[in-house]
């Protein structure tokens, strides 16, 4: 049987890819992996793939204008961090995308970049996380997914904060990453993997930063 030409959805890393895919899940949107056992049997033709390059968020940078330009009539999406500077991981982005033409915003659109390029008759949508204004990363993403008024939380976020002060080699950029691993050790079955914990309904599906980036999906991936 022949390979689907599928859409792709391009992001940073293998939680990406999971968190993504188990998330979507939840809402009854199932879509492949890269080299999904399942391809052209089980799943809807169209069905966008989930791909995460090898050298994170710099091969993503690089594989925007590839991506683009082989996309004729389909989608393509790109997930990445925010990390400490939105605005300018939104410029790096601008400056692969601006040869396509696109009326490209000083800032990226509270609910993520939608347009389409006529000349590839593709739709391409960016969203940063965690949610196209903060500065954070996937893990801040998580952290808003956490369920409201959960006790467990802030007692591993004073946890981390004593580890860190007792020692702890953790890099400050990975604070986040660091409470929600103690976080997770806590849960009915320890830790979990994001997906899983995703999966298992240890994080909620419905906050707003969740409810926004599923919207954001299919606008890309559904409304052609």
């Amino acid at each position: 049987m022949s390979t689907v030409e599928r859409s792709t959805l391009h992001v940073e890393g293998t939680d990406d890819v999971h968190v993504i895919k188990h998330l979507l899940l939840r809402h009854g949107i199932d879509c492949p992996l890269e080299k999904d056992p399942r391809q052209g049997r089980k799943l809807a033709p169209h069905a966008p793939e989930i791909r995460s390059p090898r050298n994170g968020r710099n091969g993503i940078l690089e594989s925007i204008d590839t991506a683009v330009r082989f996309s004729n009539n389909r989608s393509v999406g790109f997930v990445l961090d925010a990390d400490a500077e939105p605005q300018d991981r939104w410029h790096a982005v601008c400056g692969k995308l601006k040869k396509f033409g696109l009326d490209l915003p000083a800032q990226i659109p509270p609910g993520g970049f939608v347009h389409d390029v006529a000349e590839f008759r593709a739709r391409v949508g960016v969203w940063l996380m965690p949610d196209n204004q903060r500065e954070g990363a996937l893990e801040q993403f998580l952290a808003d997914l956490v369920k409201d008024n959960d006790a467990l939380l802030p007692v591993a976020e004073r946890a981390t904060a004593t580890a860190a002060e007792s020692g702890a080699e953790f890099p400050a950029v990975d604070r986040q990453k660091a409470v929600l691993h103690t976080w997770l050790a806590w849960q009915k079955k320890p830790g979990l993997p994001y997906g899983t914990a995703i999966c298992a309904e240890y994080f909620r599906d419905d906050s707003p930063s969740a409810l926004a980036f599923v919207d954001w999906y299919k606008r890309v991936f559904q409304e052609t």
